[in-house]
């Protein structure tokens, strides 16, 4: 994986290979860079994906405004409805309208009630990130004040969302036999011209002061051309070394889980992406069966109201109930259950609605994924900070090594005579410091290829919709089942506290 070794031979060869004819040398070398210098990939497939995702959202908009908004729609209309009829009560100057006020503000209060509180145990599931209170038990997230459950299990969390996202559906060993020698030097072969020149420019002077500015540019550009021939005849050897020790120098599911544990707000956003239908869902449905208790709750209270103590015992046990019932029914009607039921000859599809959604969760799961830790820019950071790093730099270290003297061919024997045998072994060895640190001004060529080479998203988005349900379910389950019961008894007591409130203010 040379660098500037022919300087090595003697002066005469280097002042016989000069005499021959330029012209011909240019063209050869202008030929040769032509053919190293192809375009980058192109963004064209990703493009066509992101239309073809458009049109389907398009086509599905009329669906989603019935699931999404037709109730809040109904509702809103049924509010109407009631302020109107007191109004006309009120004009009417009717003795009913204090009676017919209270009866109507139970249903309204109890959809208003059940939509809050769920909406506030998702949003206790996420934040604050950090503890917020006056005292925090052993750090541990407990105690006079609160801290999200996803951030305060974010390690376990990540530790099961990984395992099964990444640990048990990606080989590492197949990812490194998808890098192809040809594809690669035609896509970055003149950003490794470019590398090696750099190198090769650094060394020389360094290494060879007397002769290095005599040589001629064109031995020099003759030089790259041998140093790059050898680059393509390392390739095979260096991969089948690295993909031999790949589970000693990438352990992808722990960089996964110490990126997520050390930056709980990516899995915060992981969890409130792929699960956002989710959580809408869970909110939707509490304030449908809401209006739905309210109304009976409202029933048993205009059969009982002349009962003088009655409000104080039947809106905070109904609110109990309520509270607890539609939490823990909203939670289940998201993954159970696990497999598809079909009923009236297939019309009707009976399952967890998260499950129902598995092939688009798949694509969304594996587009943040890669996006957010599966990708090139985060294996290589986790990588020169990892026990790996040091395994994966002695590879290259030994196959640049036996690239150098392959280039000297039969005067490899002379090379440690003519500089020194400490001065040759660290030429070597600064060959391969010298390229880590050329790398960085071409960084960006070469995380978008070996992207594109990994093909990491379209792998998980397959392998994560071909899932059996009661797997897929481990990617947004963990979020609620940490802590599960706290979030229910969550809406049991605040049912309580507003039956209480409404007792107080119905009763006066």
């Amino acid at each position: 994986r040379g660098s500037p070794l022919f300087p090595l031979r003697q002066e005469q060869a280097a002042m016989e290979m000069h005499s021959r004819d330029s012209a011909r040398s240019v063209r050869r070398h202008h030929r040769w860079l032509r053919h190293w210098r192809r375009p980058l990939l192109a963004d064209g497939a990703d493009a066509e994906a992101a239309a073809s995702d458009d049109e389907e959202q398009a086509s599905g908009g009329c669906c989603e405004f019935c699931k999404e908004k037709l109730f809040w729609v109904v509702f809103a209309l049924l509010c109407i409805a009631c302020a109107a009829s007191l109004i006309v009560l009120w004009v009417q100057g009717s003795e009913h309208l204090m009676v017919v006020m209270k009866l109507e503000s139970i249903p309204i209060v109890s959809v208003l009630f059940t939509w809050g509180h769920i909406w506030l145990a998702v949003q206790m599931m996420f934040y604050p990130v950090s503890f917020l209170g006056v005292w925090n038990y052993k750090s541990s997230g407990y105690g006079l004040g609160w801290q999200g459950v996803v951030p305060r299990k974010a390690g376990i969390m990540a530790e099961k969302s990984c395992d099964l996202m990444v640990g048990r559906l990606i080989k590492m060993e197949e990812i490194v036999d998808r890098f192809h020698m040809d594809e690669f030097f035609e896509t970055l072969g003149s950003v490794l011209i470019e590398c090696q020149r750099g190198v090769n420019e650094r060394l020389g002077p360094t290494y060879f002061p007397k002769l290095w500015p005599q040589i001629p540019q064109g031995v020099k550009d003759e030089i790259l051309q041998r140093v790059m021939e050898t680059q393509q005849e390392c390739f095979h050897p260096i991969m089948a070394d690295i993909r031999h020790n790949i589970t000693s120098i990438l352990n992808i599911k722990d960089m996964c889980v110490r990126r997520y544990t050390e930056e709980p707000t990516l899995l915060i956003s992981l969890f409130q992406h792929v699960g956002r239908k989710e959580f809408e869902f869970i909110q939707r449905c509490g304030a449908q069966m809401g209006l739905l208790l309210g109304c009976a709750q409202m029933g048993l209270y205009f059969i009982t109201k002349n009962i003088a103590w009655m409000p104080w015992v039947l809106l905070p046990v109904s609110g109990l109930i309520i509270g607890n019932f539609t939490n823990w029914l909203a939670i289940k009607m998201i993954f159970r259950p696990l497999h598809p039921h079909k009923i009236c000859g297939g019309l009707m599809n009976i399952q967890g609605l998260f499950l129902k959604r598995q092939k688009q969760v798949a694509k969304e799961l594996a587009s943040i994924l890669t996006d957010s830790c599966v990708n090139a820019e985060s294996m290589i950071r986790y990588l020169v900070s990892s026990p790996g790093y040091e395994p994966a730099l002695a590879i290259f270290d030994k196959h640049t090594s036996a690239a150098c003297d392959e280039i000297l061919g039969y005067a490899k024997n002379l090379a440690p005579i003519a500089v020194g045998a400490d001065r040759w072994t660290n030429l070597k060895r600064e060959v391969t410091t010298g390229l880590l640190e050329e790398l960085p001004n071409h960084s960006s060529q070469f995380l978008k290829f070996v992207d594109h080479a990994l093909q990491i998203e379209d792998t998980l988005a397959v392998r994560l919709a071909n899932l059996p349900p009661d797997e897929f379910e481990g990617m947004l389950h963990p979020a609620f089942q940490e802590d599960e019961w706290m979030l229910i008894l969550l809406g049991g007591v605040l049912g309580v506290v507003v039956g209480v409130l409404q007792a107080a203010v119905l009763g006066n």
